[in-house]
């Protein structure tokens, strides 16, 4: 098996050489999958390859720009969201993948998959079969209706291919040095760049981890222009943000675990059954159809991963399931649900993983604003919190079981006073989007900085032994905070 160091060198050179066949990002060619690709779900011996065919290959630049001020349009029923600024129309057709190892031998071709309307044009492509600790390039081709004549016959016309690469987990005896990127909050309104998008994710790009976790508010249906009411309209928002140049470049190289939250699920703090009246007649059931369609899953939105012995990510879904934020507090109100809860105590008991990180789209620790009632940080969701944080003080060592946020605008390490349990905001993905704190708290804050940036998540090996290390970077990848747990 190879170290970690080879491994890592392995993979960089790797994925030069799989991106060296692809254009420029934005130079026209024929690849016509301008939303780019998602590698996600990664595991020692799978992976999941998401992919949508467009009419175009770039997306659109010079339409219809956003309304000025901070009030977002609503568009009219059956407006043609083609003509917005960074549209990004999908096309019928198909799509498959091929996986190749280091020396370029296929592994793995998929058969030609419809590209279809009531999906988005999209495909996730479900690979297996693979070895542990592996640097893979991949290739995703598309092909569109029009025939051709060849001395085979008459075949689809084939419109090009996109490229990537991706290492697989280690096997779960391994005991190996990983490195995680952790980021929230991208709202398209506040990217750094018209033309490029957000600077995170070139900081990420250039840093190589092996994989990253975008932990929710991925768009913002509710509050960026124009206010989703539709699911063409809410489906212009991935098309947008995932069409960027610094997302298509960095996603085909990173692969992720998508996660998701209140804003790309349907509306500020919403729960099942709750209405916007501004989104009519979107609702939040549709809200919750269009997320898998958007990013790669598997089966249930909260799942657990292993990285060999070094680490265990449980990830949790925090929309689902929740009982109304506005009933009353008690024993039988929860943010998870009895099965997700169930499951996850379960699986925090069994692990055997050196490090056990919960990965949340919400604070459990905090503090919030006084205002926000739905989460376990506030008052609307008080018991459920105080209740998991004991178990976890009384299951566990605290200092190998760590909670991960997103959704707080700031970036923040804080302990339970009670207790010791620890929590790590990774702040929102621009500078400009980040706000709201409630102000620094001595009793719980070790940091606390009110920038963009992401969570940089770190084992770090020495024979039988590990450590774990969580550093805050600002949005070029800088270190401003950093905290070991031995």
């Amino acid at each position: 098996m190879h170290s970690f160091d080879s491994s890592r060198r392995d993979f960089l050179v790797l994925s030069a050489a799989a991106l060296a066949t692809v254009p420029a990002h934005g130079a026209e060619s024929l690849t016509r999958q301008a939303t780019g690709v998602k590698v996600g779900e990664l595991t020692a011996t799978s992976a999941r390859i998401w992919a949508r065919r467009t009419k175009a290959s770039s997306r659109r630049a010079g339409g219809v720009l956003p309304t000025p001020g901070n009030k977002p349009a609503v568009l009219p029923l059956g407006y043609d969201v083609g003509q917005l600024d960074g549209a990004c129309a999908g096309d019928e057709g198909q799509l498959r993948v091929i996986v190749r190892d280091s020396k370029g031998k296929t592994l793995h071709k998929s058969d030609w998959a419809e590209a279809k309307a009531a999906s988005d044009f999209t495909y996730q492509f479900a690979v297996s079969g693979l070895e542990p600790a592996t640097a893979y390039k991949f290739t995703v081709e598309a092909r569109g209706e029009k025939k051709v004549e060849g001395k085979e016959g008459t075949t689809m016309r084939t419109d090009g291919a996109l490229h990537g690469a991706f290492r697989t987990a280690p096997p779960e005896d391994a005991l190996t040095a990983i490195d995680i990127a952790m980021l929230s909050c991208q709202k398209y309104s506040e990217r750094d760049s018209r033309e490029r998008g957000f600077q995170i994710y070139d900081a990420i790009a250039k840093w190589a981890p092996h994989c990253l976790l975008s932990v929710g508010d991925n768009v913002y249906y509710d509050s960026d222009d124009p206010k989703v009411n539709s699911v063409a309209v809410a489906r212009h928002h991935w098309h947008r943000m995932y069409s960027q140049p610094s997302i298509v470049d960095c996603l085909r190289k990173v692969p992720g675990y998508w996660l998701k939250d209140d804003h790309d699920c349907y509306s500020d703090d919403c729960w099942p059954g709750y209405v916007d009246e501004k989104m009519k007649p979107f609702t939040f059931e549709q809200g919750l159809g269009i997320f898998p369609e958007q990013a790669p899953l598997g089966a249930l939105p909260y799942r657990r991963f292993k990285w060999g012995r070094s680490i265990e990510m449980f990830m949790l879904e925090g929309r689902d399931y929740r009982t109304g934020n506005k009933e009353p507090d008690g024993a039988t109100k929860s943010l998870w649900g009895a099965q997700q809860k169930a499951w996850l105590l379960d699986g925090l008991n069994k692990s055997d993983a050196q490090w056990k990180l919960i990965v949340s789209p919400g604070p459990l620790v905090g503090p919030d604003r006084k205002n926000k009632h739905d989460n376990h940080s506030n008052d609307a969701f008080e018991t459920e919190g105080r209740e998991f944080r004991k178990w976890l003080a009384q299951n566990s060592r605290i200092t190998d079981t760590v909670w991960v946020n997103g959704d707080r605008h700031w970036q923040y390490h804080s302990v339970d006073p009670e207790t010791k349990v620890n929590e790590f905001c990774c702040g929102a993905a621009t500078d400009s989007h980040a706000s709201g704190t409630p102000g620094e708290d001595p009793t719980r804050h070790r940091f606390h900085r009110v920038k963009g940036g992401f969570l940089a998540i770190r084992v770090r090996v020495n024979g039988s032994k590990s450590e774990l290390v969580l550093e805050h970077r600002d949005v070029l990848g800088n270190r401003v905070y950093g905290h070991t747990f031995a």
